[in-house]
C-alpha cells in the first residue's frame, strides 16, 4: 500500500510539474498592417536577443492585413522581423544597395536609417502573452 501511494503521488507531481512547466510558455500574436496589396503572403521570423530564429510563421494576407501566432514562447526577450511578400516567390525582393522592394516591418517599428534598424530596438520582453502591431513600411 506504501509503494503504491508514494508512485501516486510521484506521478501526480510529475504532472504538476508538466502542468506548471506548459504554463510557462507565452502565446505571441504579431498583427500586421498597413500592407500596400492584398496579394502575397506575410514570413516572419521570432529571434532571441542573439539573432537567432526560434520560430517561423507565415500568413495569407487579408484585406490589407495579416496576422501571425507564435505560441509557446518561453519568457524571455525577443525580436520580430517579416517581410510581406507581393508577389509569392517565397523571398525578399531586393533592388540596387540591397534596398528592399516589398514591404518589411519589425517589432517596436524601428524605422531604418541608412541601414537596417538596430536590433536591440527591436527587442521585448515576454512574461504573459502577448499581442503587438507591426506597421509595413
Amino acid at each position: 500500500m506504501k509503494n503504491v501511494l508514494l508512485a501516486a503521488t510521484l506521478l501526480a507531481g510529475s504532472f504538476a510539474a508538466k502542468a506548471q512547466h506548459q504554463s510557462t510558455a507565452h502565446t505571441v500574436t504579431v498583427n500586421v498592417t498597413d500592407l500596400k496589396t492584398e496579394s502575397g503572403a506575410v514570413y516572419a521570423s521570432l529571434q532571441d536577443p542573439g539573432q537567432k530564429a526560434v520560430q517561423k510563421q507565415t500568413a495569407l494576407v487579408q484585406k490589407n492585413n495579416a496576422q501571425l501566432v507564435f505560441q509557446n514562447v518561453p519568457p524571455g526577450t525577443y525580436a520580430v522581423r517579416l517581410f510581406h511578400d507581393e508577389n509569392d516567390n517565397k523571398k525578399m525582393d531586393t533592388g540596387i544597395f540591397g534596398i528592399p522592394k516589398e514591404g518589411w516591418g519589425v517589432s517596436n517599428n524601428v524605422k531604418a536609417s541608412f541601414g537596417p534598424p538596430k536590433f536591440d530596438a527591436m527587442l521585448f520582453t515576454v512574461n504573459s502573452d502577448k499581442s503587438i502591431t507591426i506597421h509595413i513600411n
